[in-house]
């Protein structure tokens, strides 16, 4: 199954953002302890999947909206475009809570979801 979540991020989070949706993501990581696995290794990203079988394509924010790595893959990608194909599977939720957080802190962040 293909179910996907989206999002639009134009610009870098603040600090004080960042400092906000990390909060969200400690939230998130104790409500949801059997249903993700954090995978976040540096202080600018937040990285997680589902557990085990549960698990399906790893959620990635960065901090920055390109990271310094990014590479366009294409000429004329939008590189403000992000997804997370969850499969509907459990971790789904603790995905779209994340972006709705995300988006009630930094209201310029576009998000939306594939419909069953």
């Amino acid at each position: 199954m293909g179910y996907t979540n989206y999002w639009h991020q134009h610009n870098d989070f603040t600090d004080e953002q960042w400092k906000s949706i990390k909060e969200e993501y400690d939230y998130i990581k104790e409500v949801c302890k059997d249903i993700i696995v954090d995978e976040t290794t540096k202080t600018n990203e937040i990285v997680f999947n589902g557990i085990g079988e549960q698990s399906h394509e790893t959620f990635v924010l960065n901090k920055d909206a390109k990271p310094f790595n990014f590479k366009k893959d294409y000429e004329g990608q939008d590189t403000s475009f992000y997804f997370c194909k969850t499969a509907m599977k459990p971790y789904d939720i603790a995905v779209w809570y994340m972006l709705t957080q995300i988006q009630r802190i930094c209201p310029s962040i576009s998000i939306s979801r594939d419909y069953p």
